[in-house]
């Protein structure tokens, strides 16, 4: 019975085709996820940086300088949400969330093993409900119709679309590790995870 459930597992495992595509699926969606986290704290410090100094600039001439940029606080938290949620589904691929492994290493290589793909487990669980739960939110301001405070042409559910988007990724992403470590031999798999994570705190792409 078991043997015939991993069948299709284990031909998508030694299939080049399939992993050619789960292959570019991830450069893909690690793309999105770096570029959202790249733009939105770039568009973040952007705007707060200007907005500062238009009020500044209003403190020392009032009766000059009138530009005020109403909309500017909202927008930067916005991006500041979107770049916090989005780097951190890119995280899981980098393998960069804080872990403890000292007590793991000191398991039998099957039980460390099997302790990592729970965690994973239990990650992936989380994180599919979280991606439920934010899609949840933009369905209830979609069907309340709030708007944006300060750009209030905007319906609100549509910056808060970082939410389920964000956690979808990184649900992905957990369920890809698992799918990782169920193939990686049980004495490499605390080793082969301190090793990426190292390399992938050095190695920048």
């Amino acid at each position: 019975m078991l043997s015939w459930i991993a069948k299709p597992f284990v031909w998508a495992h030694h299939s080049p085709t399939i992993n050619k595509i789960f292959s570019i699926l991830d450069s893909i969606i690690a793309s999105i996820n770096k570029n959202i986290a790249v733009t939105g704290l770039c568009i973040g410090v952007i705007i707060t940086a200007i907005n500062v100094i238009f009020r500044y600039m209003a403190g020392l001439f009032p009766d000059i300088f009138t530009i005020s940029l109403t909309w500017a606080e909202e927008i930067a938290r916005y991006c500041f949400l979107w770049s916090a949620f989005f780097g951190a589904a890119y995280g899981f691929r980098k393998g960069v969330h804080i872990a403890v492994t000292m007590l793991i290493e000191k398991f039998p290589p099957k039980i460390a093993k099997t302790c990592v793909i729970l965690t994973h487990i239990l990650n992936s669980v989380f994180l599919g409900f979280m991606a439920y739960a934010g899609a949840m939110v933009c369905y209830d301001n979609f069907l309340l119709g709030y708007m944006s405070e300060a750009l209030h042409n905007v319906p609100l559910w549509i910056f808060l679309l970082c939410l389920p988007l964000a956690f979808i990724g990184a649900t992905y992403r957990s369920i890809e590790k698992i799918y990782e470590v169920s193939w990686t031999p049980a004495d490499k798999v605390i080793k082969n995870a301190e090793a990426e994570m190292i390399h992938d705190s050095v190695i920048k792409d």
